[in-house]
């Protein structure tokens, strides 16, 4: 929930996933991965969301490579 609304305090992501997950359906995605084998996998794949330039919102990109 903490994506869709980043304002919202983290103490209450919990219970606003539960509420949410409903809602999202088909679209509400979840990885299991623990934080540590997580932030191992992101950082040896240096994974990142660019933007694209030429378009002045709403359009980004998904990369892995630097």
């Amino acid at each position: 929930a903490h994506h869709l609304f980043s304002t919202m305090p983290h103490y209450h992501a919990m219970e606003a996933t539960k509420v949410i997950k409903p809602i999202l359906g088909e679209y509400y995605q979840f990885d299991g991965t623990s934080i540590f084998k997580a932030m191992y996998r992101e950082t040896k794949e240096c994974i990142y969301v660019d933007k694209d330039e030429e378009v002045k919102d709403g359009v980004y990109w998904y990369r892995n490579k630097i």
